[in-house]
């Protein structure tokens, strides 16, 4: 597919880690100028990092409505981009849309080969850091270094839109009545990738949240994980380490019921029952460096 017939939209702020390894991937693959980067505050970094890229500034203004602001401004933008782009990549920073390598594929190569207008969802998964078992940084790739990752159907999100559609908040859910779902797509979240990334990320959303002086969810419609108070990080990780593991990469039992539960959801959007095993799954040699 050529690189004028994809666009990759995605909102950022305070996530410099994140967003330079976001315009490394994306960007390796069709090129910067096919980035759309909505840039929260208007941040000099962003600016930076993202150069060459196409920069959406928007006001750092009333983050008690931002997440509802946010995702407005996204399916207006997803919107428009369709009229011009073949397909749209809708993801958050921290989020890395791959194609399993055991295809023969990169995602470019694998939408030059399936060019149906449709609107594709990608199995969720979280990568997750065993810091006792993973002393590796994650400077360079992250896959690789990190081996582990949990099923998380939150991240099962239609990211891949190429026909008209509204994604819900968060791009969890679409309005779109068919579950195209391949098996070789998957979605990466990089929240739990590394711990002292994650313990310094929170931090600095716990700040804002500060100098916003609410004390409640109900005050505002910013991400309710923003909130953690008393956090027991060192638990969360420990966690990790001590769930039971699978390294069969299979995943056709949770495909199959999604696809079985799949229906309405209210609003004109659909859903599926979400499933999220116990397991931690070994993520195969093959997906190393890719991301």
């Amino acid at each position: 597919m050529q690189q004028d017939k994809v666009a990759i939209l995605t909102t950022v702020r305070d996530d410099d880690f994140f967003l330079k390894k976001w315009v490394d991937y994306y960007g390796g693959m069709f090129g910067k100028e096919a980035l759309y980067v909505i840039n929260h505050g208007n941040q000099a970094a962003v600016r930076n990092i993202a150069a060459g890229c196409n920069l959406f500034p928007i006001p750092d203004g009333d983050r008690r409505k931002f997440n509802v602001l946010n995702w407005r401004t996204k399916n207006h933008l997803m919107q428009a981009l369709l009229r011009w782009y073949h397909v749209v990549i809708v993801c958050d920073v921290d989020e890395f849309v791959v194609i399993d390598p055991a295809t023969g594929h990169d995602l470019r190569s694998w939408l030059d080969a399936n060019t149906g207008r449709t609107v594709r969802t990608a199995m969720g998964l979280e990568v997750t850091h065993l810091p006792s078992e993973e002393p590796e940084p994650v400077n360079g790739s992250i896959l690789g270094p990190r081996r582990w990752a949990q099923m998380n159907c939150f991240y099962a999100k239609p990211c891949i839109i190429s026909r008209k559609t509204k994604l819900s908040r968060g791009g969890h859910y679409a309005e779109h009545d068919t579950l195209d779902m391949p098996d070789c797509l998957y979605m990466f979240h990089m929240k739990y990738c590394d711990y002292d990334l994650y313990v310094d990320t929170l931090n600095r959303r716990r700040a804002i949240i500060d100098g916003m002086n609410i004390e409640s969810t109900k005050d505002t419609t910013t991400n309710i994980q923003w909130f953690a108070q008393n956090r027991d990080d060192d638990g969360t990780f420990r966690a990790f380490e001590e769930r039971p593991r699978d390294r069969s990469w299979d995943f056709s039992p949770y495909r199959k019921q999604f696809h079985d539960s799949w229906g309405p959801r209210g609003h004109n959007l659909y859903h599926f029952k979400r499933a999220n095993p116990k397991e931690l799954f070994q993520i195969p040699e093959r997906f190393g460096g890719i991301c």
